[in-house]
């Protein structure tokens, strides 16, 4: 089985270089590009082959991680997105799934935690952090 290709759209630097290192650690998840904001983001789409998931910020500069997915449904509807990030409000878990991602995982998840989460949303299942 070939690995799931993930791209990372996450502003903070620092995480998005220790989650790139955690998840390449995976041998079935290669992590083909990151990026720190959603332009860049569409831009690599626009022009690339798509990703299978994409990690999902919510707090992201210029364009909303919610703005984002809304606009990814529906230029790539079979892009999946698992959504990463610091908030646990139940709104914005709510307005991220109504916008078409497929999971919601906070960064305080572990790594395995992340990789289990983007395997489901793959395979085309809700995430155990949603349900």
């Amino acid at each position: 089985m070939k690995p799931m290709n993930i791209w990372i759209v996450e502003d903070d630097a620092g995480y998005r270089r220790n989650l790139r290192a955690s998840l390449e650690l995976e041998d079935q998840v290669d992590v083909g590009r990151v990026f720190p904001a959603c332009s860049e983001f569409f831009e690599a789409l626009a022009s690339e082959a798509s990703p299978d998931v994409v990690l999902m910020d919510l707090g992201l500069p210029g364009m909303s991680g919610v703005e984002a997915i809304r606009k990814l449904s529906r230029i790539a509807p079979k892009v999946a997105v698992m959504v990463l990030t610091v908030f646990k409000e139940k709104e914005k878990v709510a307005a991220a799934l109504k916008a078409g991602a497929s999971g919601y995982l906070l960064k305080e998840s572990d790594g395995p935690e992340i990789v289990q989460g983007l395997r489901e949303v793959f395979a085309d299942d809700l995430s155990p952090a949603v349900a």
